[in-house]
């Protein structure tokens, strides 16, 4: 784990760093691609900046409403750098309510921006799983297995990797242009990177060793995974019936 990277004077926090190199790459990916959705790089930027924006945003507010005393007594810390003080749950509600509406604005088609924001998605992923494995987050459960690496005061399973070698092979496999996946059917490409990422997380929960559960011993996880699996794989099979993806030169401004 490397969560501080030292050059010099400077201590920077790594996992963050990684985090933004990979809405760096992921924004550069996404452009040289999004003629293939019918999406202008323009509206592609904007609607990615609202959504982290919102994602940021939501995600402070939302525990700063699970724990307001701790708020309370510290005011400063609404501003904190502190990763730690950030919800993902509502963080994700707000991008994704922040996106809607600027896509709504703009009157651009769901499915088709959905489709162009598949390959920033992918890379974020990537870079998410980078972030953990530096920050020492996401840890992995027990293990007496020899790639077994030293965390939290025992041998852990290296969960961190196996999620950024399924990210990678998720995103070789939807690689804009050239994977098994292409845009056809508006939506299809989104879908199939939804579907492949909930049946890695399926697999991926096993491994973790941070992972809460619910009755009986289920992880919560896992069991939300198999409704997105199967709610993706439903909305394949729809989409399929919808009219193929215009041609790629008709890009919306």
């Amino acid at each position: 784990m490397l969560p501080v990277l030292e050059l010099g004077p400077l201590a920077l926090p790594l996992p963050g760093i990684l985090l933004l190199l990979g809405i760096w790459l992921g924004l550069m990916l996404a452009e040289r691609n999004a003629f293939r959705t019918g999406i202008s790089s323009n509206h592609l930027y904007n609607l990615i900046f609202v959504a982290l924006l919102g994602g940021l945003v939501g995600a402070r507010l939302a525990f700063v409403f699970q724990y307001p005393q701790a708020f309370i007594a510290s005011p400063l810390s609404l501003i904190s750098r502190n990763t730690s003080l950030l919800d993902p749950w509502g963080g994700a509600l707000l991008a994704i309510l922040a996106a809607l509406i600027y896509g709504q604005r703009k009157r651009l088609p769901l499915w088709q921006a959905l489709d162009a924001l598949t390959s920033f998605l992918a890379v974020m992923a990537v870079a998410l799983g980078l972030s953990h494995l530096a920050s020492g987050a996401a840890f992995g459960r027990a293990t007496d297995l020899p790639w077994g690496i030293q965390l939290w005061g025992a041998a852990r399973h290296p969960s961190q990797v196996y999620e950024t070698l399924a990210a990678i092979a998720i995103l070789a496999v939807i690689w804009p242009g050239k994977g098994l996946v292409r845009p056809s059917h508006p939506g299809v490409y989104f879908l199939a990177f939804i579907a492949m990422s909930a049946a890695a997380r399926l697999f991926l929960e096993f491994f973790r060793g941070d992972s809460s559960l619910i009755g009986g011993g289920f992880r919560s996880t896992q069991i939300l995974a198999w409704v997105i699996l199967g709610l993706a794989l439903w909305g394949i099979a729809k989409r399929r019936q919808a009219p193929q993806m215009a041609h790629e030169s008709r890009v919306i401004e």
